[in-house]
Parts: C-alpha cells; structure tokens; sequence
C-alpha cells in the first residue's frame, strides 16, 4: 500500500514538473468572424506559461490608429498559467481584415500565435432616403484684426509680461531702498543755506578747542569747496588749492575775496600736511573768513520770489 502511494505521489511530481517545463504556448481569437464597419470586436490572446518569464512583443498601446481600424482599449491580466490579453478593435473599411501573429518572446526563443481573421461588413444604404448634397464652405464678413497674424499676439503678450515684471522689479528695489514706491523729487537746497548750516555743525564740534585742528580745517575747507561748487559751478571738490585761486580770479563775484581765501587755503594746508598747530585766533580767524564770504556772496533772490516772502514776512 505504501509503494502504490509513493508512486502516485511520483507520478504527480513528475507531471508537475513535466507541466511547468512544458513549452510556452500562444493562442489568438476573435469574439466574432464579421462584424459591420464602424462597430467592434474583440480580439483574445492568451499566454500558457506559469514561469511568467517572457514578454508579448506586439502589444499595441491604448488608442493606437492604424490604417482600416484603431485599437480603442487594451488590457492585459496576469493569470496563474500565462497572461490573458483582451483588446478592444474598430473597424472603418469594408473587406477583410487580417492581423498578423502576434509574438511571445521567451529568453532566445520567439513563439508566434494564428493569423486572426475578420470580415468586415459594409453598411447597407436605405434606398428611400434621399442624401442631399454637403453643404459648401461659408464665408463669414471678415473684420480688420482678423488679418492680424496670431503670432503679433503672443508677441504683444510676451513684451507685457517682460514690462510688468520689470516694473515689479524696479518697485521692489524702490521699496527695500526707500520704504515706499512714491517716488518723491527731492528740493533742491539752497547753496547759501546748506553752507550756513554746515558751519553751524563745525562750531558746535569744536574740534579745535579739542586739540583736532587737522580735522578742524578739513571739515572747513570742505565746506567751503562744497559752496564753490555749488554756488559758482567752480569744480573745487576735485581741484588743488592752486586750482581754486585762479578760478576765483577769474570770477567777477569772487576776485575780491581771493586774497583772503588764499590765506585759509595756505594754513590749511601747513595745518594737514606740515602738522603745525595755529594758534586759536587763527582758527577762528579762518572760520569768520569762510562765513563772511558765504554770506558776501549768497544767490540774490529773484524780484517775484522776494516779493512773495515780503508778503509771507508781512502776514507772521
């Protein structure tokens, strides 16, 4: 009893085995042999291969047109003995479709399916009914922006896109700089004005009580190289000493003061460059110098603005 079980149980592994080892098998069918144009069939392919260890090379994708009929839907299932393949086909042309083997490739080995064949049914015409003829083309009145190419409108798109990010740009910067996009023009300060208030500054520091006469005459002759420039268009910022005298020389408002600029210039330069302490009736000597000369030579107001502050002094 015991040897009849052990050669059942034999037997069975044996087929097993044969079973898995057997050659892979592909099989083609179709759901119907005509069908009429313009429906669907069904095409079946079938895979007997439970090692699952080769590919269909022919599986066409999803919405795939070809040339007398398309296919609408592909699926593939992965079965315990192969893989089950359904596609979905339309057919447009009357005749005979036939599609040709589909393949199964198995390591170097390549199997091949039947050729699947359908017939494919005309549509049958009702005699009764009467066709008219197709309709011609209409020609709608035609305005002047339809002759304006569709290009010039991406292009006009394109240009305004690049404006408004430059602007956006250009407004952030403004914004991180300022604190705000209003762009405010700044009023032009008066050459005298600035010059006044300047020298206020320099005597409130008293730099030379302080033993800083270096310091002292450069913040001084700075001022008045800054009224120079901005009073009588004279370059003093990027001039040398000698360079302003003769400007002011040649300068009907300032010829007369040369003399006595000429005199704060040489001792600021002993001041800067020979390290020598001036004494400190000197220094404000120096500083009553340049103060008187701006006031000397402050811009005359014109008749109309005169008259306008007479009147505002009048209404205080």
């Amino acid at each position: 009893m015991m040897t009849l079980r052990r050669f059942i149980l034999s037997f069975v592994a044996i087929a097993a085995s044969i079973a898995a080892t057997a050659a892979p098998r592909i099989t083609a069918s179709v759901d119907t042999a005509a069908v009429e144009m313009g429906n669907y069939a069904t095409l079946h392919i079938n895979v007997a291969d439970p090692s699952h260890s080769g590919v269909l090379v022919d599986l066409p994708e999803p919405a795939t047109e070809m040339d007398v009929f398309d296919f609408v839907d592909v699926k593939a299932d992965t079965t315990p003995n192969g893989y089950a393949y359904t596609m979905r086909l339309q057919v447009w042309y009357p005749g005979r479709l036939t599609l040709p083997p589909f393949r199964y490739a198995v390591g170097d080995d390549t199997i091949s399916s039947d050729v699947v064949a359908i017939k494919i049914l005309p549509v049958e015409m009702d005699s009764t009914q009467t066709l008219n003829p197709m309709e011609g083309t209409v020609n709608p009145p035609r305005k002047w922006w339809d002759y304006i190419p569709d290009w010039t409108v991406w292009v006009a798109l394109g240009l305004l896109l690049v404006a408004l990010i430059g602007a956006g740009i250009y407004v952030y910067i403004m914004y991180r700089r300022t604190g705000t996009i209003i762009i405010h023009k700044p009023k032009p300060i008066d050459p005298y004005a600035e010059a006044m208030a300047a020298l206020g500054r320099l005597r409130t520091q008293r730099l030379a009580e302080a033993g800083k006469e270096k310091e002292y005459y450069t913040a001084l002759i700075d001022i008045l190289r800054r009224y120079l420039q901005r009073r009588f268009a004279i370059n003093a910022m990027e001039m040398s000493s000698t360079q302003i005298l003769a400007s002011l020389r040649n300068n009907p408002e300032t010829r007369d003061n040369q003399p006595r600029i000429k005199q704060i210039l040489d001792l600021a330069d002993i001041v800067k460059f020979a390290k020598v302490r001036p004494m400190p009736d000197d220094n404000i000597k120096s500083f009553s110098t340049v103060e008187h000369f701006v006031e000397q030579t402050k811009p005359v107001p014109a008749p109309e603005e005169a008259e306008k502050a007479d009147n505002q002094t009048k209404k205080v």
